[in-house]
């Protein structure tokens, strides 16, 4: 059992969520979502996960999130800020996995596999020039267009004919099923989602957008029950 469970306004929780969440995995592979969630079921953090930080931080955040809700545009700016302190100590690692909300955003489940395309063609750091790029292009509320995709390649030196032949292909679509179908298995139904991994101690969940300073207090005091 997790340790809490932190609730906050900017969560999307609405009726019908379930069904949102499970529309890309039904129109991958057919999987649906299932009722209930174990946040122990969560997937250990390996090479293969986007990780900002010390690899063998006692306390790691693992954040189930989409390039496309406000609220994870919001955290991913607070948790950006974050890892600029924290990050630097060791302490403290930072995990994305995706969590496309497609039935609200359609174009999130793309997105997702987007960032993937970006990161095999131009390197771990490109993932995260990626979701900044399309965060500055479509602030707040506003939906970016993967149709527009090629207005963003140049700048980041992403080579359009490899990037629309890995999009096209496919290539990163196990990667996002796999983010999706953990955050599933763990209860995740609404975005951001974050479980914060404390060495020795049981984990706690977020659910919703933490400011900076609330952010803060949580991870202070889970350095603190870190168990050395």
């Amino acid at each position: 059992m997790n340790k809490s469970l932190i609730l906050l306004p900017g969560a999307i929780i609405i009726a019908g969520l379930i069904l949102a969440i499970s529309i890309y995995l039904v129109r991958t592979n057919g999987v649906e979502a299932p009722s209930i969630g174990d946040v122990n079921a969560i997937r250990p953090v390996t090479p293969s996960d986007h990780l900002v930080g010390n690899p063998d931080a006692p306390v790691v955040v693992v954040t189930y999130t989409n390039t496309d809700c406000v609220y994870c545009k919001q955290f991913q700016r607070t948790m950006a800020q974050i890892m600029t302190e924290y990050g630097t100590t060791g302490d403290v690692a930072w995990v994305y996995r995706h969590f496309p909300l497609v039935a609200m955003f359609p174009n999130s489940g793309t997105h997702a596999e987007a960032t993937e395309c970006a990161a095999s063609i131009g390197g771990s750091d490109m993932f995260w020039q990626f979701i900044d790029a399309l965060h500055v292009a479509a602030p707040a509320s506003l939906q970016f267009d993967p149709k527009d995709y090629g207005t963003l390649l140049p700048r980041l030196g992403l080579d359009r004919t490899e990037f629309e032949k890995c999009l096209n292909e496919g290539r990163s679509v196990r990667k996002v099923e796999s983010d999706l179908t953990n955050g599933l298995d763990i209860g995740v139904r609404e975005t951001p989602y974050s479980v914060i991994l404390i060495e020795g101690a049981e984990p706690i969940t977020i659910s919703g957008a933490l400011s900076y300073l609330e952010m803060g207090s949580v991870l202070d005091a889970a350095i603190k029950e870190v168990v050395r």
